[in-house]
């Protein structure tokens, strides 16, 4: 097999992605965070798999803005392609004189797949980090309180008994995505973590390319917690951001408000809600891991590689 760079109109025909993040229209809406995006084909008579590289002065990085990126196949493929693709891109960004960074999805996503992918990617680039990637399996809500811990059912219990409401926002309208937007960066300050995403950023990702929903809960007239969730694939959605504000927190909302999404997913028939990680480079936030655990989540790992040195 070869590589061979293609323009990003021949890539998005040749390569269409199931998720979100490997698509052409929203690596082309971050561009300006890189030097250069180089959208690479490798395949023999036929391609077979492609990756979107972010190019910056020392780096070639899969995903350059995004929570996940790695390799996009046409079909199902053997080993020993997969094994040869990785070599090549590794070869590729090495004659480039490049740091290679690759961060495929965490393991739900597609756990036979990923875990072929996190083999071959271990054979030529080293590991970075590897991070617990939180998960609810939308299918345990049948039967969601045997699923939690007994404090989180008690603040459920709680968070159920006072005057909340759940409000699904209407996406298309900036209005109600800043209403959202302005939850999560009080929440942010209020706890001293950093806000990626600008409210601009928000609004042109899911006017202009993703597919997203935004909620409230609502108490006394007042929005006291948020969520803001993209469409990632088909069947798997993802929490970008969610959170409460902290002079209610004694109601438990986010006991409530992770509870009214996990049931809005559960109803749309989606298989997998995405928590994202809760680590940071590898390390673990305790708390952060502990509520994930107590309202019913699953972990699995999410790796980030690069080239050996």
């Amino acid at each position: 097999m070869e590589i061979k760079e293609l323009s990003a109109e021949e890539y998005d025909k040749t390569y269409p992605s199931e998720y979100v993040y490997n698509s052409v229209a929203f690596c082309e809406l971050n561009r300006e965070k890189v030097e250069r995006i180089r959208y690479l084909s490798i395949g023999d008579t036929k391609p077979r798999f492609g990756i979107i590289l972010g190019e910056r002065a020392d780096s070639l990085a899969s995903p350059f803005s995004a929570p996940f990126g790695g390799f996009t196949q046409r079909d199902t493929l053997r080993l020993d392609y997969m094994d040869e693709a990785a070599r090549l891109v590794a070869d590729y960004a090495c004659r480039m004189g490049k740091k290679l960074i690759i961060t495929p999805p965490a393991l739900v996503y597609d756990t036979t797949l990923l875990s072929k992918w996190t083999n071959i990617l271990s054979s030529h680039l080293s590991t970075r980090w590897v991070d617990l990637n939180y998960h609810f399996d939308l299918s345990r809500m049948d039967d969601y309180s045997c699923h939690m811990e007994r404090n989180a059912r008690k603040n459920l219990n709680r968070a159920l008994r006072q005057d909340f409401s759940f409000v699904k926002l209407d996406s298309g309208k900036r209005s109600d995505v800043e209403r959202a937007y302005n939850v999560i960066r009080r929440n942010r300050e209020e706890r001293g973590f950093p806000l990626r995403m600008t409210l601009e950023q928000v609004w042109q990702t899911v006017s202009r390319v993703v597919s997203a929903d935004f909620f409230v809960l609502e108490h006394g007239g007042n929005d006291v917690a948020a969520a803001q969730v993209f469409r990632v694939s088909r069947n798997i959605a993802q929490v970008v951001y969610w959170g409460d504000i902290r002079e209610y927190s004694a109601l438990r909302p986010m006991n409530m408000i992770t509870y009214c999404v996990f049931k809005h997913y559960h109803d749309a028939g989606l298989r997998i809600l995405d928590i994202g990680i809760s680590t940071e480079c590898g390390v673990p936030n305790f708390g952060l891991c502990e509520f994930k655990e107590s309202i019913g989540c699953g972990v699995t790992l999410k790796y980030s590689f690069e080239s050996k040195q």
